[in-house]
């Protein structure tokens, strides 16, 4: 029973973090939140276990209530490439798998245990129709990631590994302490050994402007 009651509680706790984002944005009435909910699913995903691979078809989305995740593809040569980190209140998946329907070429994973409430295809479709203001919503996040990958894609073939490492370091100044250097290399595109040198060459930085 106390772990019904401890699960009845988390879901409570993750739908309020959810529609605390939506209404942010768009207004919902109780009728809406009701609507969503049954579209929505709660799920935990523990560290290192995978939200989608490479080859699914990813007809599901989701919402990050908490924890972190890594979203990256492996190319030819078996290589992992990180395209972005999901944290708390980013929306994760592969969205052309999920808009056309076909096999996934990204993987989701997350680096810690991770809350998602998860929703599908069908659900969203219906949603959009029942709650219009919905569809405003996913637009604007869908112009917001291609603006933010759009960003990342010239900063990948104008900017030099240390102004990437700073843009990273300014977007998410905490993201040392969520994921490990090899990841952030893997972002970066750098060797790990590249980013130590970065790190050090900041960190000298710092004192001597301290020291002036």
């Amino acid at each position: 029973m106390e772990n019904s009651n401890a699960s009845l509680v988390n879901e409570e706790a993750a739908y309020r973090d959810l529609f605390t984002y939506i209404q942010q944005r768009v207004a919902l009435s109780e009728t809406d939140k009701d609507f969503i909910k049954d579209r929505f699913s709660l799920r935990n995903i523990k560290r290192k276990s995978y939200f989608l691979r490479e080859g699914d078809l990813g007809f599901e989305q989701a919402f990050i209530i908490s924890g972190t995740v890594r979203v990256f593809y492996i190319d030819g040569k078996t290589q992992e490439h990180v395209l972005y980190f999901g944290f708390k209140d980013w929306w994760i998946g592969d969205l052309a798998s999920f808009e056309l329907r076909t096999p996934s070429q990204l993987n989701v994973q997350a680096l810690e245990d991770t809350l998602v409430l998860a929703f599908t295809h069908d659900g969203i479709d219906e949603i959009f129709q029942k709650i219009p203001q919905m569809e405003r919503l996913f637009r604007m996040m869908a112009q917001r990631t291609l603006a933010v990958l759009q960003k990342r894609l010239f900063l990948t073939v104008s900017a030099s590994a240390e102004e990437r490492y700073l843009a990273l370091l300014e977007r998410h100044p905490s993201i040392e302490q969520l994921v490990p250097q090899h990841q952030i290399a893997s972002y970066l595109g750098i060797l790990p050994e590249s980013l130590s040198r970065l790190k050090k060459q900041r960190i000298q930085k710092t004192r001597t402007q301290k020291a002036d």
